[in-house]
């Protein structure tokens, strides 16, 4: 049915669904056996609530993140720490299931084009400034204004405006029926901010956040990290979470990492690459350490930036890409805790494109050394890789490095702290990119592929493709839409404009004391109900 026909109802009805069919989409991760654990799916129910409870989660992590603005980030690993600061529209739960976060309820209004929330009543932000309608209005307009240059914005989808009905009700008013509305607007990136805050630490507030989760900003600090203490203002329908605080610590090091968690430095680990993925058998078999594990909406690829020859001739891209076997650097790279990935739209994700399967260039060296000679390149090709300095990422670029190498290409790694790298990809810098993505739609390949894209490190894309990628986020008809993105996954692959590596399981562990800690599919763990002995 077209959305635009639909009522109200079943418009929020197909959202939802739509939010949460990531959840059920899975394919054969590591033949099938991939679990949440007993813990992850079940809880531990009947924990009572302690008043003032005490304990802190202590997470250590492989990087931090560039800043804590969620108007001026796009990073995973910064989002993954504003999902406790900031509590957004509404809030989805680890099965994928919408429900209220600071608005109460919402309704579909203007043949689906408007979203109209009504918000919580009496809800204040950390600092104890009123969060109305006026405050929402305030920040998505800060989002969408082109001063901000936020790489967030696209979150908000075809969003034309927002507008102040009274105290306690907002309307979002999109350029057309958006099925994927609460992607976005279920994420941190999107959640209003303490506008005295704003104002009164102007561009350091990306280092003292004030919003309204569960959790506020305390400090950040180089040796100790990031500290969040309990939020005694969060809700007033949620309560404030149970644990006095959470500290999170950056050991860039996988051994020093797992080291401190063995030692009971920390208590957890979770998050992109923080946890060894070459120690989760160690782990499993750790009587202390509780293990979560679950197929995950991220993908690893590798991003050819064209504005560099030879990258510019096709026939050189389908050489790299000739020259890589995705299935060693799965086993070697993330010690098989992946699966191979054939599109730049995870398979995990609403929309992704079955029939990029039987696309893409194989492995095949004496392909790849042919392409490279009708190009005319002469051996050794030297090329240069940027991507952020972690365990994961450095192996499976010395893994690449090694199978390039076979061909004759020369491949020197640009690894860097993580804030450093995206500003050197932005920048254009670099003949190609590693990156690993989270995101739970298809809409991703407009933030990397679009101009305007805060993610697009190819730069020089076919005809067309702005005008394809601002399509697909009009259709309301769902078919119409995956048309259109199954054409934008073909260019991408057949084009060879990316080279798709593995989509990455998520992995969390959290020592025995720890009791009610479950893990979303971004791989974070949730922490507003986790109680420790």
């Amino acid at each position: 049915m077209d959305p635009r026909k639909m009522s109200p109802q079943e418009f929020d009805a197909a959202a939802r669904a739509y939010l949460k069919s990531f959840v059920q989409s899975r394919r054969g991760f590591l033949g099938g056996a991939a679990s949440l654990g007993a813990l992850a799916l079940t809880g531990l129910p009947g924990i009572a609530r302690a008043e003032g409870g005490s304990g802190v989660l202590r997470v250590g992590r492989a990087d931090e993140p560039d800043s804590l603005d969620p108007q001026k980030t796009n990073l995973s690993i910064s989002s993954a720490t504003l999902a406790y600061i900031v509590e957004p529209m509404a809030k989805r739960d680890v099965d994928g299931n919408l429900g209220p976060g600071v608005a109460e309820s919402w309704e579909f209004t203007n043949e689906n084009k408007t979203l109209i929330f009504r918000l919580k009543p009496d809800m204040v932000f950390q600092d104890g400034t009123p969060l109305n309608a006026e405050a929402v209005a305030w920040s998505v307009r800060r989002h969408m204004d082109p001063a901000t240059a936020s790489p967030s914005k696209g979150m908000l989808g075809p969003l034309v405006d927002v507008e102040v009905l009274d105290d306690l009700t907002i309307a979002y008013n999109f350029e057309n029926a958006f099925i994927p509305v609460f992607v976005g607007l279920s994420n941190p990136y999107t959640g209003p901010l303490s506008k005295a805050a704003v104002e009164k630490e102007g561009d350091a507030f990306g280092r003292a956040p004030v919003a309204a989760g569960p959790f506020k900003f305390e400090s950040w600090s180089s040796d100790r990290g990031i500290r969040l203490a309990r939020n005694e203002l969060y809700g007033p329908i949620d309560e404030p979470p149970l644990i006095e605080a959470i500290e999170f610590i950056q050991y860039p090091e996988d051994t020093t990492r797992l080291a401190a968690f063995e030692t009971g430095e920390i208590n957890a680990m979770f998050n992109s690459g923080s946890v060894p993925v070459t120690a989760i058998g160690r782990l499993k078999d750790n009587p202390d350490a509780i293990v979560m594990e679950r197929p995950s909406e991220r993908c690893c690829t590798l991003m050819f930036n064209l504005n560099m020859a030879p990258l510019d001739d096709i026939r050189v891209r389908q050489a790299i890409s000739h020259a890589i076997d995705t299935d060693v650097v799965v086993a070697f790279g993330i010690d098989g805790q992946a699966v191979p990935a054939t599109s730049p739209v995870a398979s995990a994700i609403p929309g992704y494109s079955p029939a990029t399967k039987e696309m893409g260039y194989g492995y095949d060296p004496e392909k790849a050394k042919a392409l490279l000679a009708e190009a005319g390149v002469e051996l050794p090709l030297k090329l240069e890789l940027l991507s952020k300095e972690e365990p994961i990422t450095r192996r499976t670029c010395e893994v690449i490095q090694a199978q390039l190498a076979e061909v004759g290409v020369e491949l020197s790694l640009g690894l860097t702290p993580v804030g450093d790298w995206i500003k050197r990809a932005r920048a254009g810098e670099g003949d190609l990119n590693l990156m690993t993505y989270t995101f739970s739609d298809a809409d991703i390949m407009f933030m990397c592929f679009h101009s305007t894209g805060s993610l697009n490190f190819v730069h020089q894309l076919p005809e067309g493709t702005d005008a394809k990628l601002e399509l697909q986020r009009t259709l309301a008809v769902p078919a119409e839409r995956q048309a259109v993105l199954d054409e934008l996954q073909a260019m991408v692959i057949e084009d060879a404009l990316w080279k798709p590596l593995y989509e990455p399981m998520s992995f969390g562990v959290v020592a025995s004391d720890v009791h009610g800690a479950v893990m979303d599919a971004r791989g974070a763990v949730r922490a507003e109900k986790i109680t420790i002995s």
